[in-house]
């Protein structure tokens, strides 16, 4: 009995983490292939002209939430990494993806206008 609570114990801590350790091995500059061996297939993908966004979520990341790793590519090359968590009750990691903002990217350039 002491084995199976230690061994829970072990799986929910390794798994709190993992998202971010994975993320932490994603440079800038990585193909796709490259994202891919590290983190696996994306949970979504949004395009927009030369840019990509893939986004990874894992469940019960926490104590009611979700967390979630957008992973930026421009020309299929990774340009940058955002993160941001979800709460909403009730809900799944999937269901809780967010749409892109293409002003987010990091690669973007807004125009500036001055009035």
């Amino acid at each position: 009995m002491k084995f199976v609570i230690l061994l829970s114990v072990t799986v929910l801590l390794f798994g709190c983490g993992s998202l971010d350790k994975k993320a932490l091995l994603v440079n800038s500059g990585d193909t796709k292939e490259q994202v891919t061996a590290v983190m696996g297939a994306p949970d979504d993908r949004q395009f927009k002209g030369d840019n990509e966004a893939w986004q990874y979520c894992q469940t019960g990341a926490g104590f009611g939430y979700h967390d979630y790793r957008v992973i930026w590519f421009y020309k299929g090359q990774v340009s940058g990494i955002n993160s941001y968590k979800s709460s909403r009750p009730a809900s799944s990691c999937v269901t809780d993806i967010k749409q892109i903002n293409w002003e987010d990217a990091p690669d973007m350039s807004l125009e500036i206008r001055n009035r």
